[in-house]
């Protein structure tokens, strides 16, 4: 009886592992996950040359003793402030760069299209850099002491209102 009862346990046992065999991961979850592990040890192989970025101890006491350096270095300027004065000047502030964001080129073509009536209101509507870089580019000299109200005024009377005038005066003595 005992050879039989192990017979049946055999047969169970190879029942249990026909009935896990459709548990085991396919080829598809084998590649992917070769994949992950191939990826694993790239991940471990960046940190490992990371770790070994890190500085030994003799660099560790270098920067120690260079840290400890600077510190004895500041304090002696502490107490000479010509020295201080002359190694660390005082810093100043950065000064506004003149120049706007208006596209020059692209406002005097659209002055050029409005009726002279608007011209003037819509100068207005411009800061006072951009009519500053708009009467260079017209060859209108302008002092920048000048108002933007009257800066706009100038620019529009000799760039437009005068031009046109003259154009209109012109053509009718041509008739």
């Amino acid at each position: 009886m005992a050879g039989r009862k192990k017979r049946l346990d055999l047969k169970d046992t190879l029942a249990k592992i026909k009935e896990c065999l459709p548990l085991l991961p396919g080829d598809e979850e084998k590649q992917k996950t070769t994949q992950i592990i191939s990826e694993l040890l790239q991940e471990l192989e960046v940190l490992r040359e990371a770790i070994n970025q890190f500085p030994d101890e003799a660099k560790i006491n270098n920067i120690s003793g260079a840290i400890q350096t600077l510190v004895s270095f500041f304090d002696t300027i502490k107490d000479k402030p010509l020295l201080a004065e002359m190694l660390l000047p005082k810093k100043t502030k950065a000064r506004k760069t003149a120049g706007s964001l208006v596209d020059i080129d692209a406002l005097l073509k659209h002055l050029e299209e409005l009726p002279t009536d608007e011209i003037f209101g819509e100068l207005t509507k411009h800061k006072k850099d951009a009519l500053l870089e708009l009467s260079a580019k017209m060859n209108i000299t302008a002092n920048k002491s000048l108002t933007k109200n009257a800066l706009a005024d100038k620019i529009f009377k000799l760039g437009f209102a005068n031009r046109r005038g003259y154009d209109l005066l012109g053509s009718k003595h041509g008739e």
